[in-house]
C-alpha cells in the first residue's frame, strides 16, 4: 500500500506550536467504501497499525455493535493522525437516509471533506443529497472515486457523471491506468505536460479571473496554477477529484497530499474569546455527559466556566483531544481542534460554548417525520422507560417525546433509527422495549370554536383561581396564539408582575393541555382568548393558575373538537430521461401532485418533477423509485404544511 511518512508524537505530547489542523469528513453513498476509506487514511497517516474489515467487524469507527452487523456507519466518530505539521482529524459520518440529521450536524463542524464515489456505480441517489448537503452548508470538498481495480470499473464514464449531476467544475488530479483489475493504479497528471497545464489553465480560469489574464498573455507556470487551484477549491468553486482504491492504496497517498494542501484553513486565534460547536453527546457509564465539540477560536481550559447559551452555564472537569492513538488528556483545547469535555451536564447536541460565528452556515435540520409507540417489555419497567427517553430527548433536541396512554410516542426518521434506539435503552439503561405503530407524526386543528371554565366554589374546583377560555381555529401554520381579554383587575398581577408576563407564562401553560388533543395528536394552529380571570385577596399561587389553565383547555379543546391532520412534502424528482413515465406512474399511484415538470439541460438527460405528496407516500415512493430510475433516481423532501386526512 502506498503509505506517506507520518509524524507519530508520544500520547503525552503537547500539541506542536504552530500546527495547523484540517477537520476532514468522509462521506459517501452506501456501500461506495467510505469505511474502508477511513480506515486505509488512519493506517496510512500512521494513527492504526492495521487496516480493520467492515465484513470482519474490526474497523476503527464503527464501533455500535448494529453499526458493524449492518455494515454501515450510524453516529459519526472521530479519528486522528498527522501528516507533517498538520494534525487532522477524521470525522466518519453516516450515510444511511434514517440519519440525514447526523450528517448535517457533523458537516457543520467540518473545514472540509472527502466524498466517496464508487468507479464502478458511479454517482448514486445519496451522492446526491450528499453533495449538495456539503454545498448547503459551504463545505468545501474533494472527489475520490474509489474502486478502480473492481471489475466494471469505468472511471472516465464516472467523471462524467460527476460533471453532469453534480458540477461541471470537477478537476481531475490523476488517471487511472488498467482499471477494472487488481493491478489498476493511480498516476499523477503531470502539470509539466503542455496538454496537462493547458487543460487545467482552462477549467481553472473560468473561477479565476487573474488567472484568464495571465492566461491571455502567456503560459501560467505550474505555482500559480497550484494557488488558482488551492483558492477556488477552499472557495468551492472547483472540486479536484483524485482516482484511486482504499482497498489496494492506489492513490492513497496523492489523496493525502491534496486534502492537506488544499483543505487545510488557516490556524485559528487562540487570543479571541472561547467559541466551540458541540456535534455529539454521550452519555458515559459513570454519569453525567460527554460533549465532543470543534474549537473554533480561543483556549478552552480545564475548570473554565463557560456559558451554554439559554442563561446555562457549566464548568470544564474534564478535558479530552483528539490526536493520533486516540483522545488524550490535556489541560486545554486551542483552535481547531475536536475535543471531548466532561462537566457540561444540561449541553446538547447543537448547542455552542460561547458565541457563534456569524461565519458559520447553519445545518438545516428537517423535523422527524414519523412517531412511533415505545413500550417496555417488562411492564414494570414502564416508568424507567419514560426516564430514559427523556434523558435522551434532553441529549438530542430532534427527538421529541410525548405521553400515549401508559406508554410513550416518540419521533423517528426511520425504522434504523428505532433499532439504535431499541439498542441504547437495553445497553445504556437496561431496558428491552418494543418499537409498535410507527406512522406519521400528524397535528389536530380545533374544528370550532369551544369554551370552558373553572370558577372558584366550583364542584371539584378546589383552587384560588378562576378561569374562562375560549378556543377558536386559526389560520393554517399559525402555531398556538394567546389573548387576554380578561379585565386587568382579574390578573394575579402580584403574581407575574405585568400583563405581559402573565401572557408569556400562560403561553408556556399551554404547552402540556395542547400536546395531546382529543385524537392524541398535537393541537396547533388554535388561538386560546382568556374570557375571565378572578383570584381571592389572598391570591392564588403559580402551580394553581397552570392546574386550572390545563384543566379548563383541555376542555375547550374537547368542546371545539378536533380535525386531524396530516403532513404534507413538497418534493424534487431527478431521474434520467428515458424513466420519466415510470415515475410519473409511481408518482400517480402513491397520490402526488405535480406542480412542474422540466429538463435539466439540451441534452435532455435528465428529468425534474416536483409537486407535492403526502408524508406518509414517501417512504414507498423512494423505494419504487430506485427500481424505476435504475438507482438513479433522487428524491428530495421538505415539509410543506399538514392537510386534513
Amino acid at each position: 500500500m502506498e503509505r506517506p511518512r507520518p509524524s507519530r508524537p508520544t500520547p503525552d505530547a503537547p500539541a506542536r506550536p504552530g500546527t495547523r489542523r484540517l477537520n476532514l469528513g468522509v462521506l459517501a453513498h452506501v456501500d461506495a467504501g467510505k469505511t474502508s476509506l477511513t480506515e486505509a487514511l488512519l493506517h496510512a497517516g500512521g494513527a492504526i497499525d492495521r487496516i480493520g474489515g467492515v465484513d470482519a467487524g474490526t474497523t476503527q469507527t464503527d464501533t455500535l455493535a448494529l453499526e458493524r452487523q449492518r455494515g454501515i456507519t450510524i453516529r459519526s466518530a472521530v479519528a486522528s493522525f498527522r501528516v507533517g505539521d498538520i494534525g487532522v482529524n477524521l470525522v466518519d459520518t453516516p450515510g444511511h437516509p434514517d440519519f440525514i440529521a447526523e450528517v448535517d450536524r457533523s458537516l457543520a463542524v467540518l473545514d472540509g471533506a472527502v466524498l466517496v464515489l464508487s468507479a464502478v456505480e458511479g454517482v448514486q441517489a445519496q451522492t446526491v443529497v450528499l453533495y449538495r448537503a456539503l454545498r448547503r452548508l459551504e463545505v468545501p470538498l474533494v472527489l475520490f472515486v474509489n474502486k478502480i481495480d473492481r471489475s466494471g470499473a469505468a472511471p472516465e464514464r464516472v467523471l462524467d457523471e460527476i460533471r453532469y449531476r453534480l458540477n461541471p467544475a470537477a478537476v481531475p488530479l490523476n488517471r487511472a491506468l488498467g482499471a477494472g483489475a487488481p493491478v489498476a493504479r493511480a498516476q499523477p497528471l503531470a502539470w509539466s505536460e503542455p496538454a496537462v497545464a493547458e487543460d487545467l489553465t482552462a477549467q481553472l480560469a473560468s473561477h479565476d479571473d487573474g488567472l484568464l489574464a495571465e492566461w491571455l498573455a502567456g503560459p501560467v507556470r505550474a505555482r500559480r496554477l497550484r494557488s488558482s487551484l488551492e483558492r477556488s477549491t477552499r472557495a468551492g468553486a472547483v472540486h479536484p477529484v483524485l482516482f484511486g482504491s482504499a482497498r489496494t492504496g492506489a492513490g492513497l497517498t496523492q489523496l493525502i497530499d491534496t486534502v492537506t494542501r488544499l483543505l487545510t484553513p488557516p490556524a485559528g486565534d487562540e487570543t479571541a474569546a472561547v467559541s466551540a460547536q458541540v456535534f455529539k453527546v454521550e452519555r458515559p457509564t459513570s454519569g453525567g455527559r460527554h460533549a465532543t465539540l470543534r474549537m473554533r477560536s480561543g483556549v478552552l481550559r480545564l475548570r473554565d466556566r463557560v456559558p451554554l447559551g439559554g442563561g446555562r452555564t457549566a464548568t470544564v472537569t474534564g478535558l479530552e483531544v483528539f490526536e493520533p492513538g486516540g483522545p488524550v488528556r490535556r489541560a486545554r483545547a486551542a483552535p481547531g481542534q475536536i475535543a471531548r469535555v466532561r462537566g457540561l451536564d444540561t449541553v446538547q447536541i447543537g448547542d455552542w460554548l460561547g458565541s457563534e460565528p456569524a461565519s458559520c452556515a447553519a445545518a438545516d435540520l428537517p423535523r422527524p417525520g414519523f412517531e412511533t409507540r415505545v413500550v417496555a417489555r417488562d411492564p414494570a419497567e414502564q416508568e424507567g422507560l419514560r426516564r430514559a427517553l427523556t434523558e435522551l430527548a434532553d441529549i438530542d433536541p430532534l427527538i421529541a417525546i410525548r405521553p400515549d396512554r401508559g406508554a410513550v410516542r416518540i419521533s423517528t426518521y426511520g425504522e434504523v433509527q428505532q433499532q439504535v434506539l431499541a439498542q441504547t435503552l437495553a445497553a445504556e439503561f437496561g431496558i428491552d422495549a418494543d418499537f409498535r405503530g410507527t406512522t406519521v407524526a400528524c397535528v389536530e386543528r380545533p374544528s370550532r370554536t369551544g369554551a370552558a371554565v373553572r370558577r372558584m366554589g366550583d364542584p371539584g374546583h378546589l383552587l384560588n383561581y378562576t378561569l374562562a377560555v375560549r378556543i377558536e381555529p386559526a389560520p393554517p401554520g399559525s402555531g398556538i396564539d394567546l389573548a387576554v381579554e380578561a379585565p386587568r383587575t382579574g390578573v394575579p398581577l402580584h403574581v407575574y408582575s405585568t400583563l405581559e408576563g402573565y401572557r408569556s407564562a400562560m403561553l408556556g401553560y399551554l404547552t402540556d393541555p395542547l400536546a395531546s388533543g382529543p385524537h392524541g395528536w398535537p393541537v396547533t394552529d388554535v388561538r386560546v382568548i382568556v374570557t375571565e380571570s378572578n383570584y381571592p385577596p389572598a391570591g392564588p399561587r403559580a402551580s394553581e393558575v397552570r392546574h386550572t389553565t390545563g384543566e379548563v383547555v383541555r376542555e375547550a379543546v374537547q368542546r371545539a373538537g378536533t380535525t386531524v391532520c396530516e403532513p404534507v412534502d413538497h418534493f424534487t424528482v431527478e431521474a434520467p430521461a428515458q424513466t420519466l413515465a415510470a415515475v410519473l406512474g409511481l408518482l400517480a399511484r402513491h397520490g402526488a401532485t405535480m406542480d412542474g415538470m422540466d429538463a435539466t439541460d439540451e441534452r435532455n438527460r435528465l428529468a425534474v418533477v416536483s409537486g407535492t405528496i403526502r408524508t406518509a407516500a414517501v417512504g414507498a415512493v423512494r423505494a419504487g423509485l430506485n427500481a424505476a430510475t435504475n438507482g438513479q433516481g433522487v428524491l428530495e423532501c421538505d415539509p410543506d404544511h399538514f392537510a386534513p386526512r
